[in-house]
């Protein structure tokens, strides 16, 4: 993987943070969430696996999600407290990236 994919990895994995801290409280479907992140261009349904699987990871656990088998993109995702501490910058995460 080159240096600047990598980069862009980071900073959709912090967009996400962003996203679900914006309706912590509130769960949302990954769709929904997909769709909050078109702004940051076409995101393949694998590359947003991948970053969810980054952020639900063991020993990170930002994030839970509740897997609809039928249809994945109808899973419903939250921020978990740690989230909340990285979403506030109270932890830090090297594979995470923020727009400041």
């Amino acid at each position: 993987m080159d240096a600047i994919k990598i980069a862009e990895t980071k900073i959709l994995r912090g967009s996400v943070i962003e996203k679900l801290y914006m309706t912590y409280g509130t769960d949302i479907r990954i769709g929904a969430l997909k769709n909050a992140l078109r702004s940051k261009g076409h995101i393949l349904d694998d590359e947003l696996k991948k970053v969810i699987f980054y952020l639900g990871g063991e020993g990170k656990r930002y994030i839970h999600v509740e897997v609809n088998k039928d249809n994945w993109t109808d899973s419903m995702i939250w921020l978990t407290p740690a989230g909340v501490n990285l979403a506030e910058k109270d932890i830090e995460d090297i594979g995470v990236v923020f727009n400041e």
